[in-house]
């Protein structure tokens, strides 16, 4: 077997949620495109098959349905079969889940259109999660190929800078516009981190490992060019292990950090149960 066809067998998985825009949108770009089997949550399914046309992009599966539904998020869970890979028997679970979801900011209100976006879109995922487990243990018909016994997938969770309990991790100026212009935002920010380190990680008997993404600021545009600045914080313990602090980052260059590092790279490993800031 040649080593091109082992890397085939061995591609992750991955399900995205809210991956029609910014963040999300960059990591399916990249992810697609290096050959990663990607099962995507939409509620208007136009917004990525447009993108993506499915006779150009066969390793996309894009779902219609809204992300605080979990009966929709659990059927993202499971990799569609295809009949021709005899290299794949059985029913697969995805191995990563990248979640992105966010509202729109109304600024006369200084709020968003759903204040409980991401807190709602989080806690579906886990219900979902805890769903697709105890249906495959109680199913009399074979279970995925890795073991639902054995599943463990990464939650990759984009949130933002400006929330940690460790301390200051944006720049002295910016804390008037983060903790009044944005308070509502990143209060559901932070509400969804707290969900996700209360049932993850530390126990060896979770449901799922994950990473936290905090990028600066987001901007259009790209520079890649630039080096992307990291400090890591244990979302438990509360402390920093390292601290970055900076202004600005663009949409696209999170998206290919998020790859590079926790779709391909070792990241995952190295940065797991922690928060990540990521700045220029």
């Amino acid at each position: 077997m040649s080593s091109t066809e082992t890397k085939t067998e061995t591609k992750k998985t991955i399900a995205f949620f809210g991956a029609t825009g910014g963040c999300g949108l960059s990591v399916l770009r990249y992810s697609v495109a290096a050959g990663y089997t990607c099962i995507a949550l939409c509620r208007t399914p136009s917004k990525l098959t447009d993108r993506f046309p499915s006779a150009q992009y066969s390793n996309l599966t894009v779902v219609q349905g809204n992300a605080h539904d979990a009966d929709a998020v659990a059927r993202c869970l499971v990799v569609p079969s295809d009949p021709s890979d005899r290299t794949n028997p059985g029913t697969r679970l995805v191995d990563t889940i990248v979640f992105s979801i966010g509202g729109a900011f109304i600024w006369s209100r200084l709020t968003l259109d759903d204040p409980h976006v991401c807190e709602r879109g989080i806690a579906a995922v886990l219900e979902a999660i805890g769903t697709v487990r105890s249906r495959f243990s109680a199913s009399s018909s074979p279970s995925p190929q890795q073991g639902v016994t054995g599943w463990r997938p990464t939650i990759v969770a984009v949130s933002t800078t400006g929330i940690s309990r460790a301390g200051r991790d944006i720049p002295l100026l910016m804390v008037p516009l983060y903790h009044a212009l944005l308070r509502v935002p990143h209060a559901d920010k932070r509400a969804f981190e707290d969900r996700l380190v209360a049932r993850g990680s530390s126990a060896g008997d979770s449901d799922y490992d994950y990473v936290v993404v905090r990028p600066s600021l987001l901007t259009d545009g790209t520079k890649p060019e630039r080096d992307i600045r990291v400090g890591v914080e244990d979302l438990r313990a509360e402390v920093f292990e390292s601290r970055e602090t900076g202004t600005f980052i663009a949409r696209e260059d999170v998206g290919r950090w998020i790859f590079e590092e926790l779709v391909e790279g070792d990241g995952r490993k190295r940065y797991h149960g922690k928060a990540v800031s990521i700045t220029w």
